[in-house]
């Protein structure tokens, strides 16, 4: 439902704005100018999934079932963009997001952490005034995780990882991943002078994850004395939804 609704939002902005074109289009400011470049602060509230498995361990699937839940952390970042006003109305633009300490999986230690990069390229619709701007925007791209998915290591023989479901995480290793993303929302723009401009985001995030493996907890059934410990799971594909915004500045040329 949000996403339709932004949907919605970005198509009625795009017919309203373009027909104003005629009467805005001859700004003698944004028609001087441009180019634009800025840098900007980011917050992506990312998903850190989990899986819970309570039963007997054994020796070939299928087991007993588990349960894969997401919880949500807010990763900061930095970046710059480059943009293009095709119009007073219309820009194209691309955007790169670093964030450094970016968890993909929440257990064991040695999977936390890595880094995730962020390249989005797309259009910003929208009408401009003296000095506030407001636009939507629809931006395809990437999402780069440094520690996004996990295989079996190739410097250790373990015989756990193909004899045992679930196989224990001390087999495994993580590796880097790359998934499609699509940025869609709203932009705000302060222009304090005629080359300065002050932006805030704030939008969905669609990243859609192919299936990978995702670390989870081992809990004993009950009765059983026996500590519980970290496991590999196969999750299958699926579309996230991830609030995003930012804060930014920028210069027109």
């Amino acid at each position: 439902m949000r996403k339709n609704s932004l949907f919605v939002v970005i198509l009625g902005l795009s017919a309203l704005f373009i027909n104003s074109h005629n009467v805005h289009s001859q700004s003698p400011d944004t028609d001087e100018k441009k180019f634009e470049v800025g840098g900007q602060f980011s917050v992506l509230h990312s998903p850190v999934p989990v899986a819970t498995f309570t039963g007997i361990v054994c020796v070939r699937a299928p087991c007993p079932s588990f349960v894969i839940s997401n919880s949500r952390e807010a990763q900061p970042g930095f970046g710059g963009r480059v943009g293009y006003n095709l119009t007073n109305n219309v820009a194209v633009e691309a955007e790169l997001n670093f964030f450094p300490n970016a968890d993909s999986f929440s257990v064991p230690e040695a999977f936390k952490g890595g880094h995730k990069i962020e390249g989005l390229f797309g259009a910003k619709v929208g009408k401009r005034f003296d000095k506030v701007g407001i636009f939507g925007k629809a931006r395809p791209g990437f999402l780069h995780a440094g520690k996004g998915d996990i295989r079996p290591r190739t410097d250790v023989l373990c015989i756990a990882a193909v004899s045992i479901f679930p196989p224990p995480a001390g087999c495994f290793e993580t590796f880097s991943k790359t998934n499609l993303a699509f940025d869609l929302g709203g932009v705000v723009e302060v222009y304090p002078t005629k080359r300065t401009i002050i932006r805030f985001d704030a939008g969905d995030t669609i990243v859609r994850l192919s299936d990978r493996n995702v670390p989870g907890v081992f809990n004993p059934p009950p009765g059983i004395l026996a500590p519980s410990f970290v496991i590999i799971i196969r999750a299958p594909a699926e579309t996230t939804h991830n609030f995003q915004a930012g804060i930014g500045i920028g210069f027109r040329f």
